[in-house]
């Protein structure tokens, strides 16, 4: 009969603590977020955060890095997924409505996260605003499919502000509903944008 041994216990990840991170960051405000918090919520021991991340600071910036990849990676499969120029920023839409829940109890994470950061950290709000730039950019690559530079621009920025008002009213008001009727005229304006050019 074969012996079996018990597999070592695997050390924890960089991504591990990163992502419970991120989550503790969005739910309780990066200010309330510490070692031992972040430590309790990815199951280790305060250590072993410590170990990977010399500073609060450190540890914020590993969670907008990963957040940027991810938004990246995002935005890649929706360029490579869809059609129409309407389509593409559909998504984005589509996006925020599907995130109605969180939305209503959170807020937006990345809007939620550079009000933060604005008001007593402008450092690090400045890198958490790179989120905000990849969406943007990407919204105004697709109206420029059809609109002049100027334009694309601006119509970029208006979708950008009707979600981020649509993200601050739901969360107000902890009222889903808000989400989905918003998102439906986003879409009304976003089809007359494409009709009107």
């Amino acid at each position: 009969m074969a012996t079996t041994y018990a597999k070592p216990t695997k050390m924890p990840t960089r991504r591990t603590i990163i992502d419970a991170a991120s989550n503790h960051i969005y739910h309780q405000g990066y200010g309330a977020t510490s070692y031992a918090k972040v430590a309790e919520d990815a199951n280790l021991v305060k250590g072993n955060v410590q170990y990977h991340f010399k500073s609060k600071e450190a540890l914020l910036k590993a969670v907008i890095d990963q957040q940027v990849q991810d938004i990246r990676r995002q935005l890649e499969e929706w360029s490579l997924d869809c059609g129409t120029a309407y389509d593409c920023i559909e998504r984005f839409i589509a996006m925020v409505e599907n995130n109605a829940d969180n939305l209503s109890q959170y807020g937006c994470p990345i809007g939620t996260l550079n009000s933060e950061l604005g008001k007593n950290n402008r450092d690090q709000q400045d890198h958490a605003k790179v989120m905000f730039d990849l969406y943007l950019r990407w919204i105004e690559a697709r109206f420029r499919s059809f609109l002049p530079r100027e334009q694309a621009k601006s119509k970029a920025e208006q979708l950008m502000a009707m979600a981020q008002g649509t993200s601050i009213l739901t969360h107000a008001y902890r009222d889903a509903g808000i989400v989905h009727r918003q998102a439906e005229m986003m879409r009304h304006w976003l089809s007359e944008v494409c009709a009107q050019s």
